[in-house]
């Protein structure tokens, strides 16, 4: 099992079940054939897919997110940051870094950003997507790097978007039994949530297959 076969099932997909449970269902169909193959190589089985399936959501999500962008005729880039974490950066990713760069006195990092969409006229950042297959802590961690955003004049209005299947079922209740990460989203400094199975929809937690229009809407008034 590997990334260019998860991809090969997305473009196979896309076409016909295009709703917001396809990035689970593409995981529920892999994650027997995954096991097993782990299995015959003498290997801890779940402790490998927990390890491999969060790196995958992470690269599927990407590809997913470029495939779009194509279609679109506006000057958008993608990156991640461990490409932006290269001691040695091609001209264009060198000004991308500085543009997403948070400084802590003399030092400066790169926050966490699975996936980094950016204007390639001008570099600036437009969005930073984090995406994980459980949010526990990751909520917590995202709305750290949103705040230190806003502390910044280059990097205040970048929008910070988590998406998530949603595995340990964070974002299924609202009202009186709404979970602590739920709050966080809907309340608190992070701009949206996208989660890729049913759940109860707010104008800040929707369901994946809603990132396709929002993201349209979004470049139209970015490069208006």
């Amino acid at each position: 099992m590997n990334l260019d076969k998860i991809k090969k099932i997305y473009l196979a997909k896309k076409d016909k079940e295009l709703d917001h449970n396809f990035i689970k269902s593409i995981f529920d169909e892999i994650k027997k054939e995954y096991k097993e193959e782990k299995i015959i190589e003498g290997k801890d089985a779940n402790q490998s897919w927990n390890s491999w399936s969060g790196k995958a959501l992470q690269e599927l999500i990407k590809f997913i997110v470029e495939d779009y962008v194509s279609t679109l005729n506006y000057p958008i880039g993608i990156t991640d940051d461990t490409k932006l974490r290269n001691k040695k950066l091609s001209p264009e990713l060198d000004k991308v870094r500085r543009n997403i760069e948070i400084f802590y006195d003399s030092y400066s990092i790169i926050p966490d950003a699975d996936i980094v969409i950016y204007d390639k006229s001008n570099y600036k950042i437009i969005a930073v997507l984090s995406c994980k297959a459980s949010l526990r802590e990751r909520v917590a961690q995202a709305a750290y790097w949103k705040l230190k955003f806003q502390y910044n004049d280059t990097t205040k209005d970048i929008l910070y978007y988590l998406l998530s299947t949603d595995n340990d079922g964070d974002f299924l209740e609202i009202g009186e039994n709404i979970s602590r990460d739920r709050v966080i989203v809907e309340y608190g400094e992070i701009d949206r949530a996208y989660i890729f199975r049913d759940i109860p929809e707010s104008d800040k937690v929707k369901n994946f297959s809603k990132i396709f229009d929002d993201l349209k809407v979004l470049f139209g008034k970015w490069f208006k």
